[in-house]
């Protein structure tokens, strides 16, 4: 996932609006937004073209084992489209037109584009199937920085949450958090993101839970759930070192791609 667009924070009802906009009708951001493009090159308002498979490779990512990358057939062909006005040598001349929103770590809106899934075979290896010096820092990247995602969930006898591991937007309570602390900008020049599942435990439905989630939901209002919106990174931390809510990702592909870019 590429192409972080930070916006400043909005009125609460304005960041409202502008989600439940792109939500139904996918427009692109407005002209006067800044992008952060992770582009070495380009800065800021750099057109969200994918990377070159010699900067993949640069970075530890095998091109050819990227699914549903833009401009592949397995990709939906409205996603992206031809363009030849790419001058960036990192990147190739594949534009991305769909763009969607969500917060990043501090909860200010942003906007952002997905370049492609990873699987473990994604990642550069030797002859024998080992990581490479290269695969091996792309991997850990990916697994630093955590694209927190809220699956709808239903609830058994005792409140244990059921709920399937599954990025699909009518699998979402609520829209993505990014959480883009530890040098996000720098330090992660493909933009590769663990997918990190965010579900309440039943510790979330007790009298002391109850009091712990309403004053988050007084805050930001509830999701398709009924539970809380949670829109920081420190908020979902927060909430899992108190024991109200679990992470979980998908292990080793055998679930679906653990990782986008």
């Amino acid at each position: 996932m590429i192409n972080i667009r930070p916006k400043k924070r909005w009125p609460v009802w304005l960041s409202i609006t502008l989600l439940v906009v792109m939500g139904f009708a996918g427009l692109a951001p407005p002209p006067t937004s800044t992008v952060a493009s992770n582009s070495p090159t380009l800065g800021d308002n750099a057109p969200p073209f994918d990377f070159s498979d010699a900067f993949y490779r640069e970075n530890g990512i095998v091109p050819a084992n990227i699914g549903e990358r833009a401009g592949n057939p397995d990709r939906n062909p409205a996603h992206w489209t031809v363009d030849n006005s790419n001058t960036d040598p990192t990147r190739r001349n594949i534009r991305i037109l769909e763009t969607t929103g969500g917060w990043d770590n501090s909860g200010n809106l942003i906007y952002y584009s997905i370049m492609g899934t990873l699987m473990p075979n994604s990642f550069e290896r030797d002859a024998n199937g080992n990581l490479t010096d290269r695969g091996r820092r792309a991997m850990d990247v990916a697994n630093r920085f955590r694209a927190f995602l809220f699956p709808k969930t239903q609830r058994d006898a005792n409140n244990n949450p059921v709920f399937v591991k599954s990025p699909a937007p009518p699998n979402r309570r609520q829209d993505n958090v990014f959480d883009t602390r530890n040098g996000y900008f720098s330090n992660n020049p493909l933009g590769n993101w663990i997918l990190a599942f965010v579900v309440y435990t039943s510790r979330a439905f007790t009298p002391a839970g109850k009091t712990r989630l309403d004053a988050i939901a007084a805050k930001n209002g509830r999701d398709l759930d009924g539970t809380p919106i949670l829109q920081t990174a420190s908020d979902i931390d927060n909430l899992v070192a108190e024991g109200f809510a679990m992470i979980v990702n998908r292990l080793n592909g055998s679930e679906g791609f653990p990782w986008v870019i």
